[in-house]
């Protein structure tokens, strides 16, 4: 399974205009962040940021065949009048997966045909088989709004985790032993931190619960410390198996 992380900021892209502290003025490419995506095979997308357009046109990815979302908030939906338009509608149709509660969100914010996207409305934890990857939804909680994570399974498991305040005890099974799990950084600790985030301190402590082979981060925030600094933090707190996602790395899986 190849895996690459179109984008990797929090709500707002890194650098923010007219900021002077250490991560906007980083000269390191890996702190330059676009709101958060990722596609999977080169052709299954997971959301739709505001930056989705410029995003896939630098990796120019020859189909997109679905687009999985996992909630409706701004920085993972606003986007989706670009995708509309991809590849001047020249190919078939295109599979949106989504929950009810998403897509409602979603249609709320988009007042436009759909089109090319063909909806397919899934439950919470049903099991889809998209090509050879199985796929579920398993909900998460995101504070008050509806929110999963994104199970894949192709011969190993991965699980894409880019908002959430806390798991559900009673469903952690469902999230243990897997080979990559990619986790909500929208805060180092305290500072910064918001109702609907956990902190990657968190996040640390919940992967070592949940035991992956690799852990990664992303939905950086820009109240968290650069690249760098990032880096030695989760491997010095978490371990090797533990790392900061940046736009543009591919994984495989």
């Amino acid at each position: 399974m190849k895996i690459l992380f179109l984008g990797t900021s929090a709500g707002w892209p890194l650098p923010r205009l007219g900021c002077q502290c250490p991560i906007c003025q980083s000269k390191d490419s890996r702190d330059k962040r676009l709101r958060p995506a990722v596609l999977i095979n080169d052709s299954i997308l997971i959301d739709a940021p505001p930056d989705i357009y410029h995003q896939l046109i630098n990796h120019k990815p020859s189909i997109i065949s679905h687009l999985i979302l996992t909630h409706a908030h701004p920085d993972h939906i606003l986007g989706f009048y670009d995708l509309t338009h991809l590849y001047n509608r020249q190919q078939k149709e295109m599979k949106l997966i989504a929950t009810r509660e998403v897509l409602n969100g979603l249609t709320q914010s988009y007042r436009y045909p759909l089109y090319p996207f063909k909806p397919e409305i899934v439950s919470p934890k049903e099991l889809l088989q998209i090509n050879h990857l199985k796929v579920a939804l398993l909900p998460v909680n995101h504070n008050h709004s509806v929110c999963y994570a994104v199970k894949i399974k192709e011969g190993k498991i991965f699980i894409y985790i880019p908002d959430i305040k806390r798991l559900p005890k009673n469903d952690r099974r469902e999230f243990k032993g897997v080979h990559l799990l990619v986790l909500d950084g929208s805060s180092l600790g305290t500072k910064g931190q918001t109702r609907t985030h956990q902190s990657i301190e968190e996040g640390i402590r919940l992967a070592k619960e949940l035991k992956p082979k690799l852990c990664y981060f992303t939905h950086i925030g820009h109240i968290t410390g650069t690249y760098e600094e990032l880096e030695k933090y989760v491997q010095k707190n978490g371990g090797k198996n533990f790392h900061i996602a940046y736009d543009g790395l591919e994984l495989n899986i």
